[in-house]
């Protein structure tokens, strides 16, 4: 059995409690983090003003904890059973939602990793960005920029996708964002790079090295 470790930056990436990202409706045994979404947002949100080190002014933890909760509830619905991790550059931007998920590996690796990053999709708007992209620890894989159109807003998305395959665990393993607001993906870039590079999957009776701080 494999795990995923994410290894990311505390400064701007929020991780969503994962017991809330499989559709738990109470903790897991082994989590004795009894909070509400409520709960959770409202301190996070007084913490991530607290490190930002500025006045959050009238509202401003309010406003961040509201904008929290509604992740919660609105994120993990969309890709069940993927970790989901909120870039927060600073504590008044919006949060873009980044979503990390392994599964068993099947088929061919590379139509498959050109299909679950969308690489030949016919209704972008020009032709996906596609990229080899390698890191440490899972290799060789894809990362795919696109943009379409939604059907109902009629609203630009720009996406970006990674997915690789890990001979060794026998899994692949996906990352994917969307906005509404390229812009948004595009100055993030550098930094969604970055935590793809953090991605690892590990044994179960994987150990990780003591370090200096240890």
């Amino acid at each position: 059995m494999s795990w995923l470790e994410i290894d990311y930056n505390e400064d701007f990436w929020l991780e969503v409690p994962l017991r809330w990202t499989i559709g738990a409706v109470e903790p897991w045994e082994e989590d004795d983090d009894s909070r509400t979404p409520q709960e959770w947002a409202t301190e996070t949100a007084e913490l991530w003003w607290d490190e930002w080190d500025e006045d959050p002014g009238e509202g401003g933890i309010e406003v961040l904890a509201d904008t929290l909760v509604a992740c919660v509830e609105r994120y993990p619905k969309m890709f069940p059973g993927f970790e989901v991790l909120l870039y927060l550059p600073a504590p008044d931007s919006i949060p873009l939602p980044i979503f990390v998920g392994d599964f068993q590996s099947t088929g061919q690796e590379e139509p498959e990793l050109r299909r679950v990053t969308l690489a030949d999709d016919e209704k972008a708007i020009e032709k996906p960005i596609v990229e080899d992209f390698t890191t440490e620890f899972l290799g060789t894989g894809l990362r795919v920029l696109r943009y379409s159109v939604e059907d109902e807003k009629n609203v630009v998305l720009s996406s970006l996708r990674y997915a690789w395959r890990n001979e060794e665990h026998g899994r692949d393993v996906v990352v994917i964002t969307s906005s509404p607001a390229p812009a948004q993906i595009l100055s993030a870039l550098d930094d969604i790079d970055d935590l793809a590079h953090s991605i690892a999957l590990r044994h179960n009776d994987y150990i990780a090295p003591e370090t200096e701080d240890d």
